[in-house]
């Protein structure tokens, strides 16, 4: 008899005429067994251990080789029979190797560990890498705001001097322009210098960065520097070889230049006299308005890097501030930033990241100074300070990185303690799964087609998302331009009102004054556009009907110079009579219209029709369009059959500066961006239908009102009307040309007028003082601002009367103020007109 064992399954296999058991035996050895059919069989599984007769066990193999069969001992063991057991006689035993407990638990633990350590070190991957991902978009973002800026602050410099420079050497504009010429014609030095010098001061005056004015002879000799009068006579065709050009050819040349000064951005003009040619003049503007302008902007350092061939061609004593490493020299907005790291920098990377005491910054060049031939002279460079980026990103990465140590040591204890129960578990799922599996299958292909049909949804509604989020972001940048461009326009506008008033009737100073007045408020309105941009004008909403508006449109001046300018253009309208008001600002509605029958006629070119209609639409619920709100809407479409815009530039058309025209006026880039941004301020929504060669159809749907519209009768201002009575007057604002414009033009309207330079200042003085009215600017640095000023004066003067002033809009600030009790807002660069009807309005409401 063999040793006792425990009989654990029959199986019926191989042979009809017997049962085999697999039997355990101590010592974690088993056989398998025969017993024939015809005979009693010891009990079921589980039972006690029974006697086997050694002929009872399995006789032979056949042929054929046994399968692996598994057989459970009892909880938590497992018995493995090999595919191909060894051949054998009558009689003879077939033993089975009995993997252990501990063999097979280590093996599947270990292999399901290294799965979970696999999966947490490609999640530890994935997280580093989107974090590069996402400090590299962080960095990309502001450094192309920064190149758009700066880009932005040259091409204004460059159209602005461009003209200016023109007529300041225009002898036919007025007489002191032709005795200016003639001064220079007749090398009158001294005389030059005399009348020169008054408009010198009136260029720095309006921008602080404009510093050198200079008359050049035909041979390359410089006549006259009007800021440094003892110092003529070089020859600087070697050094200025933008003068040399401009005498060569006889044309204007602009860009920026190194010289005995620095870094400048510098407009030569030639100049004749009766056409004779006499020599050249030029303008200077110091590079440094970019440093400054980029790093009040942007809040981040920022510097010019110059090769030290250009930086030796300056006089030492223009050197102050300039930092000299191996192969640059730079100037810097904080140098203290860039010094310790100048032995470090590569100046022909485009992107650098250099670390510093713990500091880290990303070094990026993104722009680049040329001269007027377009060969690169400096580099513009901006420091962004990721220090904090960088130790989140750590903090983040240890962070995942032990919750990944610790979630894996549980699941090794959880493997390790409930393995058994696990398999069990797993081999009883296994049938469960397989028909779950079927009936998954179906519902994941139902649930896939609807996925898809979502994710295309999502896709579209994100594009939509990003898409308005870098809309807003550049509009921001382009307000706060406007808003440092309206307090330097204001001196273009105001002060040419003040000399036409103080100029008799007959005096041919009126013309070219009057032309200047008209640039500034031409430049206003761009400046405006800017602000519509930046959805930060101020607005002034009323119930309209865009049909009248339309109608007034092509009326007007500019409808009819667009039809002047395109003779072969038709413009049609189509104008539903019934059409419901809007609430809105007819002036930005008027704008709207504008820009978009400008670009259909400009595409249209030679010929062609433009439709302007408009129709009343309601959706709802069912009907809605992608982010279009069920509701009653006013759409106003514009459609031409011109050759349409290109696929690839529909997702640009409404970016800022993004244009395929040439710059200029028509072609600033803004049109379509004040058309989309005005739109988005009314809460309406904009649709673009158009390919190549099929015509472009825009459509802009405004939320219908059932108001009705006022009517008025047009008041004609009479400045006689306006006119005071010597009340006291207080004006307070930060820009020195800004108050004195303000103080002047209240002088002329008949008040007594006290100017101060901040807010600090306009508290103090109305402790032991009285004023009929404040007109205060919101803005001023450094102190205080206009609302905490007006705040601080009612504590001593309950209901005193205020105007504000803003070049940027009425934002939180303005309105607080207004709820304090200031009953007026005028917005900068604003008109003497415009000054004497918010004073006169004010002093008269009633408190």
């Amino acid at each position: 008899m063999v040793t006792l064992g425990k009989i654990l399954t029959w199986h019926h296999f191989f042979q009809p005429t017997a049962a085999v058991a697999a039997i355990a035996y101590p010592k974690k050895r088993a056989f398998l067994v025969r017993w024939p059919l015809n005979q009693a069989r010891p009990g079921p599984a589980g039972e006690e251990p029974v006697r086997l007769r050694q002929a009872d066990l399995f006789p032979a193999c056949n042929s054929t080789p046994l399968p692996l069969y598994c057989f459970t001992v009892r909880p938590q063991r497992t018995v493995f029979m090999t595919k191909s057991p060894p051949r054998c006689q009558a009689g003879h035993l077939f033993p089975f190797r009995p993997i252990s407990d501990m063999s097979t638990r280590a093996k599947v633990i270990t292999a399901v560990m290294v799965v979970i350590l696999t999966i947490c070190a490609i999640f530890l991957l994935l997280l580093s890498r989107q974090h590069q991902h996402y400090l590299e978009k962080i960095i990309t973002t502001q450094s192309e705001s920064a190149n758009t800026v700066a880009e932005a602050i040259i091409q204004q410099v460059s159209s602005n001097y461009a003209l200016r420079i023109h007529g300041f050497v225009n002898h036919k504009a007025s007489r002191s322009k032709e005795a200016l010429v003639r001064a220079f014609a007749e090398r009158d030095r001294r005389r030059l210098q005399e009348l020169s010098e008054p408009f010198f001061e009136i260029l720095k005056n309006e921008n602080p960065y404009f510093s050198t004015l200079g008359w050049i002879l035909p041979d390359n000799t410089a006549f006259l520097r009007v800021h440094a009068p003892d110092n003529f006579g070089q020859n600087v065709g070697t050094m200025r070889p933008d003068v040399a050009a401009v005498n060569k050819e006889r044309r204007q040349q602009a860009g920026f230049t190194t010289g005995y000064v620095g870094l400048q951005y510098r407009v030569v003009h030639p100049v004749f006299f009766n056409d004779t040619y006499l020599g050249a003049t030029q303008f200077g503007i110091k590079g440094t308005v970019l440093l400054d302008t980029l790093s009040k902007q942007l809040g981040t350092a920022v510097c010019l890097a110059m090769p030290l061939s250009e930086y030796n061609t300056i006089l030492p004593e223009y050197r102050k501030g300039l930092i000299v490493g191996s192969s640059h020299a730079i100037s810097a907005s904080d140098p203290a930033t860039f010094k310790p790291f100048l032995a470090e920098i590569d100046w022909q990377k485009e992107r650098q990241t250099l670390t510093l005491k713990g500091q880290s910054y990303a070094l990026c060049r993104v722009s680049s100074l040329t001269n007027f031939r377009g060969d690169e002279l400096a580099h513009l460079f901006v420091a962004l300070d990721i220090t904090n980026e960088l130790q989140q990103g750590r903090s983040f990465l240890l962070t995942a990185f032990w919750l990944s140590a610790l979630l894996s040591g549980i699941s090794f204890i959880i493997l390790y303690v409930s393995y058994g129960a696990l398999v069990e578990k797993i081999v009883g799922l296994n049938l469960s799964l397989a028909r779950t599996n079927r009936r998954l299958e179906e519902k994941v292909r139902q649930r896939t087609e609807k996925l898809f049909t979502e994710m295309e949804e999502k896709k579209k509604t994100e594009a939509r998302l990003q898409k308005a989020e870098k809309m807003e972001a550049i509009g921001l940048m382009a307000g706060g331009v406007a808003h440092d461009l309206n307090n330097i326009l204001s001196g273009v506008v105001n002060y040419p009102e003040l000399l036409l008033m103080k100029l008799p009737d007959g005096s041919e100073l009126r013309a070219p004054i009057t032309a200047i007045h008209e640039s500034g408020l031409r430049a206003a309105a761009v400046v405006d556009d800017l602000l519509t941009v930046a959805r930060s004008a101020a607005k002034v909403r009323e119930i309209a009907d865009i049909n009248i508006i339309i109608h007034e449109y092509l009326a007007s001046l500019e409808g009819q110079k667009l039809l002047t300018r395109y003779p072969d253009v038709h413009i049609k309208t189509r104008l539903a009579p019934d059409l419901c008001n809007i609430s809105c600002s007819p002036v930005h509605i008027r704008k709207c219209l504008m820009n978009l029958v400008i670009n259909a006629a400009e595409a249209l070119q030679d010929s062609g029709t433009i439709v302007i209609s408009t129709e009343n639409r309601s959706f709802s619920a069912a009907e809605t369009q992608g982010d279009i709100k069920a509701g009653n809407y006013v759409a106003l479409v514009v459609t031409d059959n011109g050759p349409g815009i290109a696929a690839e530039d529909l997702d640009h058309i409404f970016e800022p500066f993004y244009t395929k025209k040439k710059m200029g006026r028509s072609g600033s880039g803004i049109g379509l961006a004040v058309v989309w941004n005005a739109v988005q301020d009314h809460n309406g929504f904009i649709r673009v239908q158009s390919s190549s060669g099929n015509g472009t159809s825009f459509t802009l749907l405004f939320p219908a009102t059932t108001l009705q519209q006022a009517t008025l009768d047009d008041i004609k201002v009479n400045m006689a009307n306006l006119q005071g009575n010597g009340e006291k007057i207080l004006v307070v604002d930060d820009e020195p040309h800004q108050r004195e414009i303000a103080s002047q033009a209240l002088t002329l309207l008949g008040y007594q007028v006290t100017s101060l330079s901040s807010g600090e200042k306009a508290v103090r003085y109305m402790a032991n003082h009285e004023a009929d009215l404040i007109l205060l600017d919101m803005l001023m640095e450094p102190g205080i601002n206009g609302r905490r000023t007006y705040e601080e004066i009612l504590k001593r003067h309950p209901g005193q009367k205020a105007v504000i002033a803003s070049g940027f809009s009425e934002s939180d600030e303005v309105k607080k103020a207004a709820r304090l009790g200031a009953g007026g807002f005028i917005k900068k660069p604003y008109t003497l007109e415009e000054l004497a009807v918010a004073v006169k309005s004010e002093l008269q409401r009633d408190i």
